[in-house]
């Protein structure tokens, strides 16, 4: 097979982010033993090492975060160079500051054989709000910049299926400009340990004793964070051994959340963690018994990779790709209506205590993991470019 030329725009690589952007040097790799693979970073706080199999890597501002207009002009200052050098694939990853100065230029030079892929994957789920806060703001530009790279772009990736059905519908793509392209996951850091290990880290976190449920999503009411103190209260009245550990970053619910943590006395129960960065995460999953992803919308989040492959079940609910991410056996016990929020924390009381469906869920999720390993998806990329 003829090996593609592809550049890759990631919008930042941050040693310690709690974002997944970390997992994507390791992709990249990987991808470039099947192609010549240039990278772009805009943002990094840190020059990374080099990556194996990447031709080269370039940095926009190095150190610290770049502004607009000297990103706008090193990008397209760094089109012209690729495209003079053969490269005729420009994936961009979520990134609409990445996107837009490539797709305009490229519109307005004719460079007819050259195709740009934008990945995008995700939910509209938070009303709009037209007050004239910095925050509304910068939301409605973005949902306006949105429109205009999904409307020039050449392709727009994003998967699961489920999705691909989303962004045609919601957003009025063609499927024939829908490229279906999935998240991956690397089983060599995210994978199971055994009983000694996971006494060592529960002991030191204090937890030793206890069974586990995790969260980890920002702190925002539309990733569900607002559900965790309502299960902390069964927890309470039911009086169980069960710990709840909250990893993620700020969000709106942050200061809600330390407020029940106080109001209904849950400290003993709610342990928020704060955010931890992605390099190390793998480690709460490996202790934790049930992970749950409450979020009222998604497309494919990595964080269900993550769990599957750490042999950690998952209670989440029925939004984005999820189907098309957890193995069908799974989907009556581990997958919850968005309609019920009250199923949905029944449930995840009922789940951490039943030794059974954890450990069968645990069994076909490890089963299924495989297909989102990262050779894999790397392959499958391959095959999708080698099509355009």
């Amino acid at each position: 097979m003829k090996r593609n030329k592809i550049c890759y725009v990631l919008p930042q690589y941050f040693k310690n982010s709690a974002e997944n952007f970390y997992h994507i040097s390791n992709f990249l790799s990987e991808l470039g033993k099947l192609n010549d693979v240039f990278l772009i970073i805009e943002n990094s706080d840190i020059i990374p090492g080099k990556i194996p199999n990447i031709k080269a890597t370039h940095i926009i501002n190095p150190g610290k975060k770049s502004n607009l207009f000297h990103r706008t002009y090193k990008l397209i200052e760094l089109f012209i160079k690729f495209q003079k050098n053969g490269v005729n694939i420009f994936f961009i990853r979520a990134s609409l500051t990445g996107s837009l100065p490539i797709v305009i230029y490229k519109k307005f030079n004719k460079s007819k054989n050259v195709r740009t892929i934008f990945w995008s994957c995700g939910q509209d789920v938070v009303p709009l709000s037209f007050l004239p806060t910095k925050k509304n703001l910068k939301r409605l530009t973005s949902k306006f910049l949105a429109k205009l790279v999904f409307k020039h772009t050449d392709f727009v990736a994003t998967g699961p299926s489920l999705m691909v059905d989303y962004y045609a519908n919601f957003y009025s793509i063609p499927k024939s400009k829908i490229i279906e392209l999935h998240n991956d996951i690397s089983l060599n850091r995210f994978c199971e340990i055994d009983s000694k290990a996971k006494k060592v880290f529960k002991n030191k976190l204090d937890i030793a004793n206890s069974k586990i449920i995790l969260f980890v999503h920002t702190f925002n009411l539309a990733r569900g964070i607002d559900l965790v103190p309502k299960i902390a209260l069964k927890i309470k009245e039911k009086k169980l051994n069960i710990k709840i550990l909250c990893i993620g970053r700020p969000g709106d619910f942050s200061k809600e959340l330390e407020k029940e943590i106080i109001k209904h006395c849950l400290s003993d129960i709610v342990v928020n963690i704060g955010q931890v960065p992605n390099r190390i995460i793998q480690q709460y999953y490996q202790v934790s018994d049930l992970f749950i992803m409450p979020s009222r919308g998604e497309g494919f989040p990595r964080v269900i990779l993550e769990s599957m492959a750490c042999g950690c079940p998952v209670l989440t609910f029925d939004v984005g790709g999820i189907r098309g991410i957890l193995p069908k056996g799974v989907h009556n016990d581990f997958v919850v209506s968005i309609k019920n929020e009250y199923k949905f924390i029944e449930k995840s009381i009922e789940l951490i205590n039943s030794d059974k469906k954890l450990n069968d869920c645990k069994k076909a999720i490890l089963d299924h993991v495989d297909n989102f390993e990262t050779k894999l998806i790397a392959k499958k990329y391959t095959e999708a470019f080698s099509k355009l």
